[in-house]
């Protein structure tokens, strides 16, 4: 245009410097191509990966090296299987001795006291105060019992009342409770035809009077299932047949079992009810189908009283 060129070499200039550009910059311009494609209603074309020097372009390749550390869980840690997965518990059978000779220590010794000095462990007259007396010690008794078994078991396995058995039952709990109770009646006949053996000594301990009746209702069909079914079966049953088996641990735990009422005479009936129970805890895997069953048991000797 003019003799001088400067207009025509000013456009050659610019046009020679944008094609000496380094391809590492032609990206932002391709990226601001692909804006007016968005704005037509069409997704935008990603830019090519440019090389740093040249060449044609292609997709970068992850470098190899170590992976990255999976991510360490934060919270809780993961809560163990259930209790009736394998029939394994967190104590066995020295733990299990231990909580016994606790729990059972000083009970046993106030009756070996008793008896050396020739006292009577009966009351001797029937009264309501001496049958409300008899239900507040027997809270005091079974709650050192529960603490002991809570020391040697829960509290070193994990506090969860799964482990003693606070589980739902299946759907044996329908039948093996009437079987489990005509076995136990099928023994206690037996052998009440061979040894006539007394009744219960604390079936005594409870005036027949209305209040006497409640009381013993309190006593035998609430109170003692849970907190017997609790220290026999949820601890004793369950540590013993952890390290011995379930046979071996329904024979330990029922011998103790009759051994802890403290009536010779009528130790086979009990024992009888302990591997009942035992068997009634295994088939099932839920400690609430003994409580059940030990209740049914207890209230029907209680009518039988009652009735008397």
């Amino acid at each position: 245009m003019a003799p001088g060129g400067s207009p025509a070499d000013s456009g050659i200039g610019q046009q020679r410097l944008g094609e000496e550009r380094s391809i590492e910059e032609q990206p932002n311009d391709e990226a601001q191509a692909t804006q007016p494609a968005a704005a037509d209603g069409r997704a935008p074309v990603p830019p090519p990966y440019a090389p740093r020097h040249g060449g044609l372009t292609r997709p970068c390749r992850p470098q190899a090296g170590p992976l990255p550390p999976s991510p360490v869980p934060t919270g809780a840690p993961p809560a163990p299987p259930p209790a009736a997965a394998d029939g394994r518990t967190g104590w066995g059978w020295g733990l299990s001795l231990a909580g016994l000779l606790v729990g059972f220590g000083p009970e046993a010794l106030l009756y070996a006291v008793a008896l050396g000095v020739g006292t009577s462990t009966s009351a001797g007259k029937v009264t309501l105060g001496s049958a409300v007396a008899l239900v507040i010690g027997s809270v005091i008794i079974y709650g050192w019992q529960t603490l002991a078994a809570w020391y040697f078991s829960l509290r070193i396995a994990g506090r969860r009342l799964a482990l003693w058995g606070f589980t739902t039952p299946n759907k044996a709990f329908f039948w093996t409770i009437p079987v489990a109770l005509a076995f136990v009646y099928l023994v206690s006949f037996l052998h009440d035809l061979v040894v006539h053996p007394k009744q219960q000594a604390i079936i005594s301990e409870f005036p027949r009077t209305a209040a006497g009746i409640v009381l013993f209702v309190i006593l035998a069909v609430f109170m003692a299932p849970l907190f017997e079914e609790i220290f026999f079966r949820g601890f004793l049953f369950r540590g013993f047949s952890s390290s011995w088996g379930w046979v071996a641990g329904a024979f330990v735990s029922a011998a103790i079992f009759g051994l802890a009422h403290l009536q010779l005479d009528v130790f086979v009936p009990l024992f009888a009810l302990g591997l009942a129970l035992a068997w009634v805890y295994k088939r099932t895997g839920s400690l609430w189908t003994c409580i059940a069953f030990h209740a049914l048991f207890n209230a029907l000797s209680v009518l039988a009283w009652a009735l008397r």
